[in-house]
């Protein structure tokens, strides 16, 4: 059982997206830095520390680097941040009401900087954390970004040209990889039960090609009781059902989502969109003209909003259906 402070701990992870993150080892020294995704990007959750390299290292042993040090300390692979990365990622943790969690979150143990001009250098600025920016030059000093610990956010300031800042480095996201996704044929895996069903980008979207036949168990679930059938066309869900299928990291559409997806008709085919028909409860409808796919959107009672496919009127239909229907599955996933 976790203690008060290991729960605290874990409600901080969980909120700033620490937990399941993934991780960049420095063949230089051995050390394992672990990263979060905010947009294209993972980012370190604490500071580069090379060893024999840092510039200054305060009590709490956090390494600090003058700009003349920033170039090559980010491992293989990944890179410094530059302005616009930092905004980015600005707006992504820290506008919204946790940001000063997040600020201290991602903050750690690091305070201030140190102006190593000064004989005895003192910390500065001890309410925000400091950090490097690629390029980062200023015409009287450096340019770093500093994270307002009391109050959340960031902004870019000047510093004397001596200071030593905290480095955090970057690495660009293989957000296809991420969905299990092969590139090369663009197929997703569901690693529930390594079925792959082929995948394709709509906007900013990855959506399932093909319908979703997890959780099959037999025939009822079937067109017609056919297990041949829900090889071709998938297997039918209740709504309730539905909204449970999607692998990690995928979900079933909502309304507006399904309605984005069918304006440009160009991106998907009536023969494997208006096929396959539905369950309604000991009855089917029709599996050569029509194809009837769940939404996450619920707007009556017991119902869900549902899409129709019709292939030979080449027509879609949006209602509502009962959640004791037998309908079919798409996944989608955000590419961001």
């Amino acid at each position: 059982m976790f203690n008060s402070v290991g729960r605290l701990a874990m409600i901080v992870a969980v909120s700033f997206g620490l937990v399941g993150a993934s991780s960049v080892k420095d063949d230089r020294d051995g050390r394992t830095y672990k990263m979060m995704p905010s947009g294209k990007l993972n980012w370190f959750t604490s500071n580069v520390s090379l060893d024999g390299k840092p510039d200054f290292k305060d009590r709490a042993k956090v390494s600090f680097y003058k700009k003349e040090s920033w170039s090559g300390l980010c491992p293989a692979g990944t890179h410094l941040p530059d302005i616009g990365e930092w905004n980015d990622l600005a707006e992504d943790k820290f506008m919204g009401p946790r940001k000063k969690q997040n600020a201290k979150a991602f903050a750690g143990n690091t305070r201030g900087y140190y102006d190593m001009s000064q004989k005895n250098p003192k910390v500065q600025g001890k309410d925000a954390a400091y950090f490097a920016i690629a390029g980062g030059s200023g015409k009287s000093g450096v340019q770093v970004m500093m994270l307002d610990l009391k109050r959340g956010g960031f902004q870019k300031v000047n510093l004397p040209k001596e200071s030593v800042v905290a480095v955090r480095c970057v690495e660009e996201r293989d957000l296809l990889a991420e969905k299990n996704i092969s590139k090369d044929d663009m197929l997703m895996t569901d690693t529930r039960d390594e079925r792959q069903y082929k995948v394709k980008i709509v906007g900013d979207k990855i959506w399932m090609a093909s319908n979703l036949r997890y959780g099959l168990t037999g025939p009822d679930q079937c067109l017609l009781e056919d297990m041949e059938l829900c090889k071709k066309y998938g297997r039918f869900y209740t709504h309730g059902e539905a909204k449970k299928a999607c692998p990690k990291g995928w979900h079933l559409p909502d309304d507006g989502e399904w309605r984005d997806f069918q304006k440009d008709r160009s991106l998907w085919s009536w023969n494997e969109m208006g096929v396959g028909g539905c369950k309604d409860w000991d009855q089917y409808c029709d599996g050569s003209n029509t194809g009837h796919y769940w939404s996450s959107t619920s707007i009556k009672r017991n119902t869900g909003r549902s899409w129709e496919f019709r292939r030979e009127a080449r027509s879609i239909n949006r209602t509502d259906e009962s959640v004791r229907k037998g309908l079919y599955v798409r996944c989608v996933a955000d590419l961001k």
